[in-house]
């Protein structure tokens, strides 16, 4: 298990996560259109960093990863 940034993209902005998970993959099964990163972009900072919402995969989805989930 590992926490993985995940973003959905909705064209003018994004919304992200992180997420503990044992893979990428499980992420990818769980919720759709999101993408998964192993590290964070360039630009991401400590500001950034606190802002974005800690998950763990299985916990109970905000509002958002629930109109994402399969």
């Amino acid at each position: 298990m590992r926490p993985y940034l995940v973003c959905y993209d909705y064209g003018m902005g994004g919304l992200r996560w992180w997420i503990t998970a044992p893979s990428a993959e499980a992420i990818r099964k769980r919720y759709r259109e999101v993408s998964v990163f192993k590290q964070p972009p360039p630009w991401w900072n400590d500001e950034v960093d606190r802002l974005t919402p800690r998950r763990a995969l299985g916990d109970d989805p905000d509002d958002a990863l629930r109109l994402l989930a399969r």
